[in-house]
């Protein structure tokens, strides 16, 4: 069994849950609810495996805190845990997390197994599909390119046209042609009512998550 692992949440109460029920299992485990905090353990501990929570709020998120723990350590083993079906919903591209680290959806942990095996298969490099939670995505904005489900994240967050456009750096012309293409590609656009509403719930539905 893997001995050290760095378990990183910003939610302190379920950092604290999960902790103790991976020291109940065997394992050396130690928590941090910022990045900054477990890169600071980090460089002491010397974990064989970090369990990152995506979605840290304000600041460096868990797929580039993953990044800086590996270039501290290219040994170590990485295991994503979050509440989103697929990172693009938080503005982070598939391809971004690596080939050999885990990524399981939050919900799957109620069998603490499933996130022991995660960790046990990520310190040895041989993740497979089965703790590739992200992959396949099947939800109603999954066919959306990047781009798309990027500005509707946006619109989500309660963004204008305007602010997007100035945010992504083009025109709110090139915005409204790319909601419109978002919406007809997810079926929303035909959907009865407020068209930019029922894109909102949907996406907050699909991620499962409040706006930060």
């Amino acid at each position: 069994m893997t001995s050290k692992v760095l378990l990183v949440e910003d939610e302190a109460l379920l950092c604290d849950l999960l902790v103790g029920s991976l020291k109940r299992a065997g394992y050396d485990a130690i928590g941090a609810t910022t990045a900054s905090q477990a890169r600071q353990i980090a460089g002491t501990f010397k974990p064989d495996v970090a369990v990152l929570d995506i979605d840290l709020g304000q600041g460096m998120n868990g797929v580039d805190l993953g990044f800086a723990l590996t270039k501290q350590d290219k040994e170590i083993g990485l295991v994503f845990l979050t509440h989103l079906t697929e990172p693009r919903l938080l503005g982070i591209s598939n391809a971004a997390i690596p080939a050999d680290a885990a990524y399981l959806h939050k919900d799957r942990i109620s069998d603490t197994t499933t996130l022991y095996s995660a960790i046990e298969s990520a310190a040895a490099g041989r993740v497979g599909v089965g703790h590739r939670n992200h992959t396949g995505a099947s939800h109603r904005l999954a066919k959306l390119t990047d781009s798309q489900l990027d500005i509707l994240r946006m619109v989500a967050k309660g963004m204008t046209n305007q602010e997007i456009a100035a945010e992504r750096g083009t025109t709110v012309r090139s915005v409204e042609i790319t909601l419109n293409r978002a919406l007809d590609r997810a079926g929303l656009s035909e959907d009865p009512g407020n068209h930019r509403v029922n894109a909102v719930r949907e996406f907050i539905r699909v991620a499962g998550v409040q706006s930060r």
